[in-house]
């Protein structure tokens, strides 16, 4: 069987979808990355050990960094995909978001790119795609081929979530996805059909909580599968700490897509300062240029293996990204989020709230006095502890990759 994965060329996009390849590679099947080369992230896509093809041209992040779309912005506008409060929830609201989001993804679907991609797959003859939310050309492709397609989640799934909110106030007015997915697909003669939306099925390696109720999809659930830059441990990585370890991380997401830092670096240290805890803070020069002085209890490092420091960690504080909430689940690690406003951060916090292994510092209350009260309850409050436990075991009890190669094995021979 031959699989092409289909990703946004991001180094967090292609690490969530590498254990799908490997999952499959290792069955015996032939497994390629295919789509637009991002030049800062060819290493990425090296790191996975997967074959990888490029096709269109060049898909330079950092020059088109602010996806700007028919003078407005779908990442920093008044109207953002991440918004999780339901009193903001207008029907204007609801509109924009969902527009909007469809020129992004026309955007990351030109038809230049189209005629290659599906050139060659019509040479190539996969049997399967599996493609990551923001790269709709996958669907089309799939489509334009005949084969099965599979979406894969890195984070919480805000596309079904505006679809099922602009599904139920539209009426009967025109669908802008359906009207440009039907055109897509139309030039290479085949038929718009509501897979296209969301694929035959939707792979999930993230917790059961971070799923949304009401939501039209059908998702096979997986277990998370840690992987992080290859790179030698540093020995004190998996030493004992002395006293509460504690991770600090923004992720990469927002210095790849916004080129900027959403929180204080400052006011975070500055919260961690005077608590008897070890943190480990993933923090460059450049996020670190700010700050007058990094606290004595503070070890600053540019990267650690996220998955193997966590192993020793009591307590993480995070901007809320899917990969890094997923380390902490499977570590049982009980998470202080302050959400960014890439795509569901805020969503995730929400519901690690409700769930009980985590809290939430929204972006507008981040203070010292905050970040510090938030992560103290996280230490001396038994119970995030046991719930981020109970969470872990859950994760561990959930299908792996390997386990449901099967599934896309039947699902490949249902052309």
């Amino acid at each position: 069987m031959r699989v092409m994965l289909m990703v946004f060329p991001t180094r967090t996009h292609v690490y969530s979808m590498a254990p799908v390849g490997w999952a499959l590679a290792a069955a015996g099947h032939e497994v390629r990355f295919v789509g637009q080369c991002n030049p800062r992230e060819v290493a990425s896509f090296a790191e996975t050990g997967l074959d990888a093809m490029w096709f269109g041209t060049e898909l330079d992040i950092a020059r088109h960094r602010q996806l700007q779309v028919e003078g407005n912005n779908a990442m920093q506008g008044e109207f953002r995909i991440s918004e999780s409060r339901p009193e903001r929830y207008t029907e204007e609201y609801v509109r924009n978001v969902y527009e909007h989001w469809v020129d992004v993804f026309r955007w990351t679907t030109p038809d230049s790119l189209l005629d290659e991609l599906v050139r060659f797959a019509r040479q190539w003859q996969p049997d399967l795609v599996v493609w990551d939310p923001m790269i709709y050309a996958a669907p089309i492709v799939a489509h334009a081929i005949g084969v099965p397609h599979l979406r894969m989640m890195y984070a919480m799934d805000q596309t079904a979530r505006i679809n099922a909110q602009y599904r139920d106030l539209r009426s009967d007015a025109p669908d802008p996805f359906v009207d440009w997915m039907s055109g897509a697909v139309a030039r290479f003669g085949a038929v718009y059909d509501e897979t296209l939306r969301h694929g035959v099925k939707t792979i999930d390696c993230h917790p059961s909580y971070l799923r949304y109720d009401g939501v039209d999809v059908d998702y096979l659930p997986a277990r998370f599968i840690p992987q992080n830059k290859p790179m030698a441990i540093p020995r004190w990585v998996l030493e004992k700490p002395a006293r509460p370890r504690v991770m600090l991380t923004l992720g990469i997401s927002n210095r790849q897509v916004l080129g900027v830092e959403e929180t204080s670096v400052s006011d975070l240290l500055d919260g961690l300062a005077d608590l008897d805890v070890e943190v480990i803070a993933t923090l460059n020069a450049s996020q670190l240029a700010s700050v007058r002085k990094v606290p004595d209890n503070v070890r600053a490092v540019d990267f650690v293996p996220m998955n193997e420091l966590l192993a020793s960690c009591s307590a993480i504080i995070h901007q809320g990204g899917g990969a890094t909430i997923g380390n902490a689940v499977v570590n049982g690690v009980p998470q202080l989020v302050i959400p960014g406003t890439t795509w569901s951060e805020r969503g995730s916090a929400v519901a690690q709230v409700k769930r009980g292994n985590g809290l939430l510092v929204d972006l507008e209350d981040v203070t010292p006095g905050s970040v510090r009260k938030g992560l103290l309850r996280l230490l001396e409050e038994p119970s995030f502890r046991s719930c981020a436990l109970e969470v872990r075991d859950e994760m561990l009890t959930t299908p792996t990759l390997d386990d449901l190669v099967p599934e896309f094995e039947r699902i490949a021979r249902c052309r």
